[in-house]
């Protein structure tokens, strides 16, 4: 199994993109939230400690490999930690990601010897959960039932889009620093908060998806 995980890796660059169903955004109302009020309405967006265990699919062509992940998320301080294991209990690696930087705990040898693997591990997990962000001076975008804020980059464009209900729905990157898209599905309420029970990410430069569903959310007081 182990040998199978390693080699998915190493095709990474190599593989087609599974495809991606589109959204089904609510359309029973209108979006009409003020541009400001967009992000301070994201999850991601307010200071807070999260637990997060997930179930993750790993696509990578035609080939599926099945993870079980478990998530500290400190949304104030912009770090996030992964202990990721397969589907016998066996612990694959340990990931610290800060918005700048990563650090290996630990991992099996087969995935240390696997060229930027963690680097890639900690890319995705920045991009899903704590930057880009949108800022104060992107453009507005109507859409009736959603919104778009989205700005210039280098060679394309960044956007994020909000649905009605002001949930944030998808970010989508298009220009030279890559191609790839996160989409938050199946919100519902944990808390004082609504969290998507289902995102999904695919990086379309180097053809993998990645698919990760809650099964369990706490918040630390």
């Amino acid at each position: 199994m182990l040998r199978i995980i390693c080699s998915f890796l190493l095709l990474l660059l190599a593989a087609c993109a599974p495809l991606t169903p589109p959204q089904q955004l609510p359309d029973d109302c209108r979006a009409e939230a003020a541009p400001a009020q967009l992000p301070a309405s994201n999850w991601l967006q307010q200071p807070g400690i999260w637990r997060l265990r997930q179930a993750v699919l790993l696509e990578i062509g035609a080939k599926k490999i099945p993870l079980e992940g478990f998530l500290r998320l400190d949304l104030e301080r912009g770090e996030a930690r992964l202990l990721a294991m397969n589907e016998m209990g066996l612990v694959l690696f340990d990931l610290q990601v800060s918005n700048h930087d990563q650090q290996l705990q630990r991992a099996i040898p087969q995935l240390q010897q696997v060229r930027g693997f963690a680097q890639g591990v900690a890319q995705s997990l920045r991009q899903i959960f704590l930057q880009p962000q949108p800022q104060a001076g992107d453009h507005l975008e109507n859409r009736g039932n959603s919104r778009r804020l989205w700005r210039l980059l280098p060679g394309g464009s960044l956007g994020f889009i909000y649905d009605c209900r002001g949930e944030l729905r998808e970010t989508r990157l298009v220009a030279d620093a890559g191609d790839w898209r996160v989409a938050y599905d199946q919100y519902r309420q944990f808390g004082a908060m609504r969290l998507p029970e289902q995102i999904v990410m695919n990086d379309y430069r180097h053809g993998v998806k990645l698919s990760l569903w809650m099964r369990e959310v706490k918040q630390e007081p």
